[in-house]
């Protein structure tokens, strides 16, 4: 019975490195978008780029119990979900690229640590 509750446990952390990684890997993504849209606002295929992604993230951040970032993906969903153009939310666009560049500090900084 421990040889089994062992290889799940081993499973889950297994998962849960995945989805970390894949939720790192698409914080930077958003940040990307968020900057773009700061140059171009109208960019519809940035605009749904970025929304899918943090339809990911906020799944990924789900599994993983992180309810910051699940929070965060979620608020930035709402936000820019159906938007044509980020000229109208400009308040928002630099709230998430604060938000979206502190994560992808954070993550970078915890990857260096765990490289270490």
């Amino acid at each position: 019975m421990g040889k089994v509750r062992y290889y799940g446990m081993a499973l889950i952390e297994t998962h849960k490195n995945l989805f970390l990684e894949e939720c790192s890997r698409l914080t930077r993504l958003v940040l990307d978008c968020l900057q773009k849209l700061e140059k171009n606002p109208t960019d519809l295929d940035t605009i749904d780029r970025m929304v899918n992604a943090a339809d990911v993230i906020r799944g990924g951040a789900k599994f993983l119990e992180d309810v910051d970032l699940e929070l965060n993906s979620k608020m930035l969903i709402e936000l820019f979900k159906g938007a044509q153009d980020v000229k109208d939310r400009e308040k928002e666009l630099k709230m998430m690229l604060g938000i979206f560049g502190r994560l992808v500090a954070k993550t970078h900084s915890e990857q260096i640590l765990l490289e270490l």
